[in-house]
């Protein structure tokens, strides 16, 4: 079949498409520029079509019958514009809004975000006299939310060479479609947990899909099922290895239907009698990991309400940390390996010490370890419990203190500034102050405190990361260290420190001792982030009734008032001396270790250094009498 007829139709389409006629032939070369001028006044449309930019862009006159009635976008009624509004998207709406005050105050219609919350199917159930506010958040959670994944060490070797590249490492995770922003994920042995605004408590699975190759690979969080509703907090075991994590601790508010019902709080129809329900009462309900099945659960008086919920200790002896509205801290003992026997038993509830020695100081956040536990109070102070002696030597830094027989009592931190953040792993924490400033302590053996070296910190340590940007969260892994940044335009990057084994740290497999930025894609709206050892998890979410956390930028320092090379290298020595003399145990050694360090180290005057030169000499013979005695 000849297809000459087809092409010359084609021809011809694109030359009437152009502006030619059909029986004219388009000219070659430049002259087809000028060809498009004489026989077409829009030239600009022709460049368009010919792929040709114009030097100057410029906008589309108004028509004629605009121009004679005066009709603008301004002249539009609230109701029509508020119509237009409710078709596009969450972030039209609020780049709309920013445009004058005007339409400012427009966007803030509670008609308008309720259309929207209705367009995105979001599930919630909000009275309809709710304020404004109530529906924009609403709808700015459920636009911003997400999960983002980035493989990482383990599992590598196994994938296939063709889903190595930055693409497929890289993924999302499915979204719960009755999912209201997400607070806080946590990953499992095989599964993923998701907890959002409403308290509701996701489970996303594990899949293995076939690829279009035929090698089997594994989707991450490709289904989902919902494990708890009405919870406050979870909690799962604390060690950085998910296979101890086989049991999931959910903190709720349940009915308590044998109580004697109350009125309820929101008024309902007019005229209509108020029903009376049951009062709440709170709980934590353990599931099995694996089954998503309830085994134990424990109930407590209504009179005491909890807000945050952490694990400590080891399956035989776990120990549940519950912090109430009031700031006082509870404990009780859990032996996981009778949870699947079917009996009921009674579990003691105690205060713990620090609420006992301090209750006038009320806590706002508890952060646990296997052996440790964070306590951060409402003022921003900040207090160390430590239950073992190899741990207590890797956060302070010496064992002198240490009381086998009273572990329970809680260290205050030195740090005169106050601490809205922190995060703590298994040897070393991370804080950070109202200011933006990040602060180190604990073992720094593969350089996980980000100082510079690899000497331990027994007390708060100032790091200094990159000074444009602002920290968001910290995470403090097992051997190594993750910050989340912000920069002035609202970008956002991964910095890291410590042991690179295993990929942990992207683009840095030989690890650092200092954050440097590392090889992650993070979307603009990262709120947290967490890891496993064969994954990083970014999780996304913008809560605009969330208060900024630091009251001013953080410091900058300018380049004369930076450290000299110099004194940083005086510095690191008398950091060296200092854990050499930690380290040692007889009194004259360490007095030997302060006088040497004194004549080489200290830029002091001369009178002054001759003075603690003969005092440590005169010191020394009397210092070796009470060394034994002690």
């Amino acid at each position: 079949m000849d297809e000459r007829p087809n092409k010359e139709a084609r021809k011809l389409r694109s030359n009437f498409a152009c502006g030619y006629d059909r029986a004219e032939a388009p000219p070659k070369g430049n002259s087809e520029i000028e060809y498009c001028k004489k026989n077409n006044n829009n030239f600009k449309s022709k460049c368009v079509l010919l792929c040709f930019k114009p030097k100057k862009r410029r906008t589309n006159p108004p028509t004629e019958d605009a121009v004679e009635h005066g009709i603008t976008i301004r002249s539009l009624p609230p109701e029509l514009l508020e119509e237009i509004l409710s078709r596009v998207s969450v972030s039209d709406v609020i780049a709309f809004g920013a445009t004058c005050s005007t339409y400012h105050q427009l966007s803030l219609s509670s008609s308008l975000w309720r259309r929207l919350c209705h367009r995105q199917a979001t599930g919630t159930q909000q009275p309809s006299t709710a304020p404004p506010n109530d529906w924009r958040r609403t709808a700015i959670l459920k636009y911003s939310q997400g999960l983002q994944m980035q493989r990482l060490g383990s599992g590598w070797s196994r994938t296939p060479q063709w889903c190595r590249s930055g693409g497929p490492s890289v993924s999302l995770a499915v979204v719960p479609p009755l999912a209201l922003g997400y607070r806080r994920s946590l990953p499992t042995r095989n599964h993923l947990l998701l907890f959002d605004y409403q308290g509701t408590v996701f489970l996303l699975r594990n899949a293995a899909t076939s690829s279009l190759r035929g090698h089997m690979t594994w989707r991450r969080a490709s289904r989902h099922t919902v494990l708890c509703q009405n919870a406050k907090d979870f909690a799962v075991d604390p060690r950085s290895d998910n296979s101890f994590r086989q049991y999931i601790y959910v903190l709720v508010s349940r009915a308590n239907r044998g109580a004697e019902a109350v009125p309820p709080s929101w008024p309902g129809a007019p005229g209509s009698a108020p029903s009376l329900t049951p009062p709440r009462c709170d709980c934590v309900e353990v599931y099995q990991q694996d089954t998503s099945q309830r085994v134990f659960r424990m109930t407590f008086h209504p009179s005491l309400t909890f807000i945050q919920l952490r694990l400590t200790g080891s399956e035989v002896n776990r120990v549940l940390l519950l912090l109430t509205d009031s700031g006082k801290v509870y404990s009780l003992s859990v032996n996981e390996t009778l949870l699947n026997t079917p009996r009921s038993y009674t579990v003691q509830l105690a205060l713990k010490k620090i609420s006992i020695s301090l209750p006038h100081l009320p806590i706002a956040q508890v952060h646990s370890s296997y052996s440790s536990i964070l306590y951060l109070t409402g003022e921003g102070s900040v207090y160390l419990e430590v239950h073992s002696v190899g741990v207590y030597r890797q956060f302070i830094g010496t064992q002198q203190g240490y009381d086998p027989h009273d572990i329970h009592t809680p260290l205050p931190l030195s740090l005169p500034y106050k601490v809205v953040k922190c995060s703590l792993g298994l040897s070393h924490l991370c804080l950070l102050d109202d200011c933006g400033r990040v602060f180190m302590q604990g073992s720094n053996r593969y350089g996980q405190l980000g100082t510079g070296d690899k000497i331990d910190r027994g007390e708060p340590t100032e790091v200094c990361v990159v000074l444009s940007k602002t920290p968001v969260e910290v995470w403090c892994g097992l051997n190594h260290s993750l910050a989340l940044l912000q920069g002035e335009s609202g970008v956002k990057e991964v910095q890291g420190c410590g042991c690179g084994g295993g990929r942990r740290l992207p683009g840095c497999s030989k690890g650092s001792a200092v954050f440097i930025k590392l090889n992650i894609e993070v979307p603009r709206a990262a709120r947290s982030l967490c890891a496993s050892k064969d994954c990083l998890f970014l999780l996304c979410c913008h809560d605009i009734a969330e208060p900024p956390l630091f009251r001013c930028p953080p410091p900058v320092k300018e380049e004369d008032e930076e450290e000299s090379e110099v004194a940083r290298d005086e510095r690191e020595r008398l950091i060296w001396q200092l854990a050499q003399l930690r380290e040692c145990e007889s009194l004259r050694r360490k007095v030997d270790i302060l006088r040497w360090a004194v004549q080489r180290h200290m830029t002091i005057n001369p009178a002054h250094r001759e003075f603690l030169v003969q005092a440590l000499i005169a010191i020394r013979p009397v210092s070796d009498e009470p060394s034994s005695q002690s």
